[in-house]
């Protein structure tokens, strides 16, 4: 249900809370880069509120009208990759995201499976959510998400804990000018392209947090990414590998499975066996086959090592 609006003062919050927030805006005032500056609060925030198994914060794009993930802690990052190997998206005014997106106001869900709401994309064991807009000035450019296996998770001082560090995330969000880059005011085709670099981007860094080694190789059958579990193992950069024809990794054998894969269009999930060789290292695996679904084949496909 939406929350009324937060006012001021707030006199409630006792003092182990607001230490809680300081640690976490000490994270959050160490950089302008708003990339940084979200994945390092997320992960502050799962820090301190280990109980809570997915903390996100979404990106509102209003030209395209969508969020974008852009920074994920706790145990969702490999769900989203395999079951949106293109990236995610999501409606501006969809699911409890959007709720808290019209309503400017903080939105609580004590049992999702009994709020209309509710839009299960992503994990099916949530069982209640909060959704807390961050302002800037008039216009919600992001809102943070917690999600919990528990029914009444949230109780009013929890509340009230994030709807405080929201607000002052909004500060660190307005002094790093991410906010003029999401609004793209009368520019529509600047505000897709924002959009469309947005997930890329988030995706490219939910895959590099990562421990298994994951390829993206697109439809032209080069590698169009390479995590950074996969470049350690191998021992190289990203860049060296990038548009590298993917068989120049493979043996004849390899070369021999991957067609008759790629060939087929693997369903999500199917494997297939491969050694990658670069230089003098090697990376064999099962490998996990998720193709991004695009308009019409051949289809880049995502492949994730079985660790």
């Amino acid at each position: 249900m939406p929350r009324a609006p937060r006012k001021s003062p707030r006199a409630r919050i006792g003092v182990p809370s607001l230490r809680r927030v300081l640690r976490i805006l000490r994270v959050a005032t160490s950089t302008l880069d708003p990339k940084v500056l979200f994945r390092s609060v997320v992960e502050a925030i799962q820090a301190e509120f280990p109980e809570l198994f997915h903390v996100s914060i979404f990106l509102a794009f209003k030209g395209p009208n969508v969020f974008v993930p852009m920074a994920l802690a706790g145990e969702s990052p490999e769900v989203f990759v395999e079951k949106y190997p293109g990236g995610y998206t999501q409606n501006l005014e969809a699911g409890l995201l959007g709720q808290a997106w019209k309503t400017r106001s903080t939105y609580l869900s004590n049992d999702v499976r009994k709020d209309p709401n509710y839009l299960s994309a992503v994990f099916s064991v949530t069982r209640s959510e909060l959704c807390v807009p961050i302002r800037v000035e008039e216009d919600v450019v992001a809102v943070m998400n917690f999600e919990s296996r528990q029914k009444n998770a949230f109780p009013p001082e929890d509340v009230e804990f994030f709807e405080i560090l929201a607000d002052q995330l909004a500060n660190a969000v307005n002094n790093s000018m991410i906010h003029e880059e999401l609004a793209s005011r009368g520019d529509q085709s600047a505000a897709l392209s924002n959009a469309g670099t947005a997930v890329e981007n988030s995706f490219r860094d939910i895959m590099d947090s990562l421990p298994a080694p994951i390829l993206k190789v697109d439809a032209r059958d080069c590698l169009a990414f390479v995590n950074r579990s996969a470049t350690q193992l191998l021992g190289v950069q990203n860049a060296e590998l990038d548009s590298k024809p993917f068989a120049d990794l493979l043996d004849a054998d390899g070369r021999r499975r991957w067609a008759e894969a790629r060939g087929k269009t693997p369903a999500k999930g199917a494997s297939v066996s491969l050694t990658l060789t670069w230089r003098d290292r090697t990376l064999t695996g099962v490998w996990q086959a998720f193709p991004v679904q695009e308009e019409r084949p051949p289809f880049p496909i995502l492949l994730k090592r079985f660790e």
